[in-house]
């Protein structure tokens, strides 16, 4: 007579828990690759940030000197002296003369 084996009971039970344990483990590995994913982009937008922030630094030193350099050009004191010297202006009013012009002469 032949003795038959019995099927162990456990491996019915082992298939779902592997099953589960399987979709655990690709639910954790899937976590982890989205995290690095995450660290990855927040890396990648502070360089921008940064950047960014150095080019409005350099931008508004270069306003800054652009602003400096207006008020030195446009100073009263040096357009007088530039009207005087180059320009032969002056301050007499005796020279002043009143031009009339009307319509039909150029």
């Amino acid at each position: 007579m032949l003795k038959k084996i019995p099927k162990p009971t456990h491996l019915r039970d082992f298939k779902w828990r592997g099953l589960f344990l399987f979709i655990l483990l690709m639910f954790v590995l899937g976590s982890l690759v989205a995290i690095t994913q995450v660290q990855h982009q927040v890396r990648y937008l502070e360089t921008q940030y940064y950047q960014a922030l150095k080019q409005s630094l350099k931008a508004n030193e270069e306003w800054g000197r652009l602003r400096l350099e207006k008020e030195h050009l446009t100073a009263p004191a040096r357009v007088e002296r530039i009207a005087r010297s180059q320009l032969n202006m002056t301050l007499d009013k005796s020279n002043y003369q009143t031009i009339y012009l009307t319509e039909g002469q150029e």
